[in-house]
């Protein structure tokens, strides 16, 4: 049988206005649609009844991958969906990791369509915080201990780097953020300005200003982006801009 092909998309932040051309046409031409389920129904825009629609649940991101391997060497044309960008806490690695496990034969054609990250469109409503050098780390435990997370935020702390934190806090996960947070304030000033960025182009949208001795950890959710500015970080009328080259404060 010959192979198919599987796009791996990034669908962006969630407004369907932020959403590439070609993510939108992977999705659209595709025969199989595999993906979380609340990023299927982020593209339901696109779907229709020709096409089978795979919903995961959260966790299950080795099934996902595996599921859409399999179809796509069957000879569909599959688009496997993540948020943002696939390859920034999504799920372009794993599938590329296991699609790299099969003989070179077999392995179906595989594209890897960008998207707009979510720390990107944090940065974006904020101003121009990420514009100098910046790190992003995710504060979920889920697949990886949290010492290593500790560690890297660590090793970040005092680096003078704007951060962009995902994943930051679930109704589950509470103390992984309260612990990041007392590390930067221990490492940074605290009057370092902090962007909590909600549903950023989603609606409900909120975006709110804050600085790193008055983070209210109680304000974030997974659907939280949180920026924390680097030591270039200055305000320009409403906007928090980074420039490069500035002397650090």
């Amino acid at each position: 049988m010959t192979a198919g092909t599987l796009h791996i998309v990034g669908l962006g932040p969630g407004g369907v206005e932020h959403r590439t051309p070609a993510a939108a046409r992977a999705v659209a031409e595709a025969e199989a649609v595999v993906g979380y389920a609340s990023y299927v129904d982020a593209c339901a825009d696109l779907l229709h009844d020709r096409q089978r629609i795979v919903r995961g649940r959260m966790g299950e991101e080795d099934a996902r991958a595996d599921e859409a391997l399999v179809l796509a060497c069957e000879g569909a044309r599959v688009a496997l969906v993540s948020s943002g960008d696939a390859g920034v806490h999504g799920m372009a690695a794993r599938t590329l990791a296991r699609a790299a496990e099969l003989d070179e034969h077999e392995r179906p054609e595989i594209v890897v369509v960008p998207g707009v990250s979510a720390a990107q469109a944090a940065a974006a409503v904020a101003g121009a915080p990420l514009t100098d050098d910046f790190a992003v780390l995710s504060l979920s435990d889920l697949a990886m201990p949290w010492s290593r997370v500790e560690h890297r935020l660590r090793a970040l702390a005092g680096s003078g780097l704007a951060l962009a934190l995902y994943n930051p806090r679930s109704s589950r996960r509470t103390e992984g953020l309260h612990r990041a947070v007392a590390i930067l304030r221990a490492a940074r000033p605290g009057a370092t300005p902090v962007v909590l960025a909600h549903d950023v182009t989603r609606a409900g949208e909120l975006v709110e200003r804050t600085t790193l001795a008055g983070l209210d950890a109680e304000r974030v959710t997974m659907r939280t982006v949180v920026l924390v500015a680097g030591d270039t970080a200055v305000d320009a009328g409403p906007w928090l801009v980074a420039l490069r080259g500035a002397v650090p404060a």
